[in-house]
C-alpha cells in the first residue's frame, strides 16, 4: 500500500511540473516593445491598465516638484513611468515616480531601456486597477531590495503614507493628509 501511494505521488509530480518563473529577458521578449502596460511580478507577466487622468496629474505633479528641487540641488535624478526597473531576476516594475541618488545613477542605468537595481525613493499612486495583493507584493520587493523611502498615494482618501526602510523593513513613518507637509527622508530639503 505504501509503494502504491508513492507511485501515485510520483505520477502526480510528473504530470504537474513546477511553472517556470519568467525572467526580465522573457518579459522583454514577450511584451510589446515600448509598452508601459506590463510588469513582471514573481516571474509572472501582469497587465497594467492605463491610469486615469487624476493619477497622471498627481504623478506629474510630484515628479515636477522633485525635478524643480533637483535643479537647485544636484542630488540625483527623477524618473516617471513607464520605465522598467528590474529589482530581481523575476521582478520588473514600473514605479509611478522614482528617484536615484547621483552617486548611484551610473550603477543603476544599466542600459537605455531600464534601471537595474532598487531606486532610493519610490512613489506609487493607487489606481482602481491595483489589487491589494499586487501592492503588497510590490511593497515587499521594495523593502527587501532596500528602497530607502516609499510614498503610497491613495487618491480615494487623499493621503500619502510615507514609509522608511529600517533594517530591510518598510515602516510607516506617517500618514499625511492634504493639509500637512511631507518631507522626504532621501531627497534632502524636499517638502
Amino acid at each position: 500500500m505504501v509503494a502504491s501511494r508513492q507511485l501515485k505521488e510520483n505520477q502526480i509530480k510528473t504530470k504537474f511540473p513546477k511553472p517556470k518563473l519568467l525572467t526580465y529577458n522573457d518579459y522583454a521578449r514577450l511584451t510589446p516593445p515600448d509598452s508601459g502596460h506590463y510588469e513582471l511580478h514573481n516571474g509572472t507577466i501582469i497587465y497594467m491598465p492605463s491610469p486615469v487622468i487624476k493619477h497622471q496629474d498627481v504623478c506629474l505633479h510630484i515628479a515636477g516638484e522633485i525635478r524643480n528641487h533637483l535643479k537647485k540641488n544636484k542630488l540625483g535624478k527623477v524618473y516617471i513611468a513607464p520605465l522598467d526597473v528590474t529589482f530581481t531576476e523575476n521582478d520588473t516594475f514600473q514605479p509611478d515616480v522614482l528617484f536615484v541618488l547621483k552617486e548611484r545613477i551610473k550603477a543603476l542605468e544599466a542600459t537605455e531601456k531600464r534601471i537595474v537595481g532598487a531606486p532610493d525613493f519610490v512613489v506609487e499612486v493607487k489606481s482602481k486597477g491595483n489589487t491589494p495583493k499586487e501592492m503588497s507584493y510590490k511593497r515587499f520587493v521594495y523593502e527587501s531590495e532596500t528602497v530607502l523611502e516609499y510614498w503610497f498615494v491613495n487618491l480615494e482618501d487623499k493621503t500619502i503614507t510615507q514609509y522608511e526602510n529600517i533594517e530591510n523593513e518598510l515602516r510607516i513613518r506617517k500618514k499625511y493628509t492634504l493639509t500637512e507637509t511631507i518631507e522626504s527622508i532621501v531627497i534632502k530639503g524636499f517638502t
